[in-house]
């Protein structure tokens, strides 16, 4: 709680009893023997609360309110005085005075007035912070890009965000960014105030699938011990989003397509169903015709998502965004890494530019911090980039024969280890947190760990 308070008053003996009340309740206290030394500290100190006597030489407690009142300055104040009239206070109040006390006061309602000034100055600090971290995440989740492929995409969603219940299916190669643009649909949309919740079809069990999505009533099945609501009714009236949708289980996909048509919901254990009015997004990474065509989607429900399809072209098909994605990434990673580092040099930029990037955006996103971590400083070189330096990644033209293919492998494979083992030797052999800033799921990890045959350069920490 911000418990810093000033104490504005040109009677030295009443300054330093209220002082020493607040002091005894662990207030945090400083004393000006007038507005205009008072308007001085305000512009080095942030208080939380000004108690200011209205009657002092100089400007006096109305112009130490005005004087706040120009400045934007946020303290509550409250107005100390032995002449209360209805007239002073109504003027206080008028001039930003959050409260109105008359001499002489006892320390009881001294503490009440002042702690409830400082709980609402608390509040309005807690509110700023909220909006500048609601700002700051919209900020990350944004889409970036200038690029001509992205335009189009970019004006697809502000179509579609236009109307609010048709369905959308993204498509797109893993890691282009399928999620973002769900949100910005959603954020964009006469929605946006309203719940966004995401569901991946395939790191969901067949069995749990149904539950998560609909619910399930008390006593439906063994372990049901109460009543759960399912991402549907959760996300009522907002947008629920379905990735990789492809995943989805036959049986599954007929249950999703009658709550497109009926818009109606009946949790496991059910007898009423409920009715829901929910945006659907889906997007995939794979082709959902030829699925169709093959009898491992559903025709009826592939049309009902596809009203409006959305094709997010990968990196390498938008290399001309490449720049401004780099931007974007390193500012993230400087707010969330807390480093100052203000781009990358040529010769990192000219070998990303190099780079296939068969994970796209959130390859680079890791690639990118990983140099971040590697670097340890506010500055990353080539050397941090183990990939990018040994020429993995590049573009299949410049291999040119079997036998440049067969040495870049080799290069490839030590590559790897060097980066899995600078990781781990980073994460002090944390093989959980490796993983994560590798991008690999824990069991790939430990199998690449025995392949490539990495051994700890020091004793390890950590046997996860």
């Amino acid at each position: 709680m911000y418990k810093k308070i000033l104490v504005v008053d040109d009677e030295e003996i009443q300054a330093n009893i209220i002082s020493d009340i607040l002091e005894k309740k662990s207030y945090s206290v400083k004393k000006a023997n007038s507005a205009e030394e008072a308007i001085k500290l305000l512009t080095k100190t942030e208080f939380s609360v000004l108690l200011v006597d209205l009657k002092m030489p100089g400007i006096g407690g109305m112009g130490l309110l005005r004087a706040a009142k120009e400045r934007n300055i946020a303290s509550n104040i409250i107005i100390m005085t032995a002449y209360g009239t209805i007239e002073t206070a109504v003027e206080a109040m008028k001039n930003g005075a959050f409260d109105y006390i008359t001499k002489p006061f006892s320390t009881e309602e001294l503490l009440l007035n002042v702690e409830k000034a400082v709980k609402t100055y608390s509040l309005y600090k807690q509110n700023i912070q909220l909006r500048e971290e609601l700002q700051n995440f919209y900020e990350e989740k944004k889409l970036v890009g200038s690029s001509k492929a992205m335009e189009e995409v970019f004006n697809l969603v502000d179509k579609v965000a236009q109307n609010n219940t048709v369905s959308v299916l993204i498509t797109g190669e893993s890691g282009t960014g399928k999620e973002l643009v769900a949100r910005e649909i959603h954020t964009r949309s006469a929605r946006s105030d309203l719940p966004f919740l995401a569901v991946n079809c395939s790191a969901i069990p067949e069995t749990l699938l149904e539950s998560e999505l609909f619910g399930y009533e008390k006593g439906a099945f063994t372990g049901a011990v109460s009543r759960r609501e399912g991402k549907f009714k959760k996300a009522n009236f907002g947008t629920i989003f379905l990735d990789e949708i492809a995943d989805m289980p036959l049986n599954m996909q007929v249950k999703l397509l009658r709550v497109i048509q009926d818009r109606e919901i009946t949790p496991i254990g059910g007898d009423e169903p409920i009715t829901v009015d929910v945006r659907i997004i889906s997007a995939t990474n794979r082709d959902l015709e030829t699925m169709v065509e093959r009898g491992e989607f559903r025709d009826d429900l592939y049309y009902r998502l596809n009203v409006v399809p959305i094709h997010i072209p990968s990196l390498k098909e938008r290399r001309e965004d490449l720049p401004i994605l780099v931007e974007h990434i390193v500012k993230k990673l400087n707010k969330k890494l807390r480093r100052n580092i203000s781009g990358l040099p040529d010769e990192v930029m000219e070998a990303l530019n190099s780079y296939s990037f068969p994970g796209n955006i959130r390859e680079l996103e890791n690639m990118l911090e990983r140099a971040f971590i590697l670097a340890g400083t506010d500055s990353v070189k080539l050397e941090h980039f183990p990939m990018l330096s040994s020429g993995e990644g590049e573009d299949e033209h410049l291999f040119t024969s079997n036998s440049l293919k067969d040495i870049a492998a080799e290069a490839r494979k030590r590559a790897e280890a060097e980066a899995i083992r600078k990781v781990l030797n980073e994460t002090q052999w944390n093989r959980l947190k490796a993983a994560q800033l590798l991008d690999v799921d824990y069991k790939t990890l430990r199998r690449k760990i025995k392949e490539l045959n990495i051994q700890p350069q020091y004793r390890e920490r950590s046997t996860r």
